[in-house]
């Protein structure tokens, strides 16, 4: 009777300890997926309002995709971004806006005008306004 008792109980022990590994592989997806959401991107304003519709995880170059679309109606203009968990970005534009963005100041109007409907200048965003700070420079 005593090895009876022992093989039922080496058996419990098994099976605990199966649930104990399933529920920390559980638990390791439930990180993984939490590590996924904190990832969250702050894009340059570019003058437009965007929606986004999708993002997604690339394993094979280890970077996120965000989809944008612009909130126009009928506008087909969209856009999508990549980074890493690290500060660089690249967005890539696709299409061409339809109408003028909510930022950029419309012809006719007090003010400069935009001479396109779609300008976007990665470089002013990143580095800024180069033709200022050369102004401010000079000053100095």
């Amino acid at each position: 009777m005593s090895k009876a008792s022992s093989s039922s109980t080496r058996e419990a022990s098994i099976s605990i300890s199966e649930d104990k590994s399933e529920d920390n592989y559980n638990d390791r997806e439930e990180v993984k997926e939490m590590d996924r959401r904190a990832h969250r991107l702050v894009l340059p304003e570019d003058g437009y309002e965007w929606k986004k519709y999708g993002q997604k995880f690339i394993k094979n170059i280890g970077k996120f995709r965000s989809y944008f679309r612009c909130q126009m109606a009928n506008c087909i203009a969209k856009k999508r971004a990549e980074w890493s968990t690290s500060t660089d970005i690249r967005i890539v534009y696709d299409g061409v806006h339809t109408h003028y963005g909510s930022s950029t100041t419309r012809p006719g109007s007090s003010g400069s005008s935009s001479n396109a409907a779609n300008q976007y200048n990665l470089l002013t965003q990143v580095f800024g306004d180069q033709s200022t700070q050369q102004k401010q420079g000079r000053s100095s």
